[in-house]
């Protein structure tokens, strides 16, 4: 069909890459009790980039402040102590917000149609 987007391969590793990094850090960090929450997620193709929303209503937290040491041996890193870092280094833009008690976690990936 004319309007399928066909993503490359190794695009769609690096976007699956985000969406569960970015999960899997709220579900371990953003709730400090054991109630119910919801995190949503919003995806939109916008021509040559995809652009990927997650609002949590976990405790703030921007990870654009959040820094890891450098190192160049990535076993120094202990477990899940890259995600931030493969996020960064896959998205073409990350910001932050905090609306209305949830945080807003705004990533935009350029991606080349096949």
């Amino acid at each position: 069909m004319e309007n399928d987007w066909v993503i490359p391969e190794p695009e769609i590793r690096q976007i699956l890459v985000i969406i569960e990094e970015l999960f899997s850090n709220i579900v371990r960090y953003a709730f400090e009790d054991n109630l119910e929450h919801h995190i949503g997620i919003r995806i939109q193709n916008t021509g040559d980039h995809l652009e990927i929303e997650m609002i949590d209503d976990g405790i703030d937290f921007n990870p654009l402040e959040y820094q890891t040491a450098p190192s160049s041996d990535p076993v120094r890193f202990s477990a899940g102590g890259m995600g931030l870092t493969l996020i960064k280094a896959f998205a073409s833009s990350i910001s932050y917000r905090r609306i209305a008690g949830k945080n807003h976690i705004f990533i935009t990936k350029r991606v080349k149609s096949k």
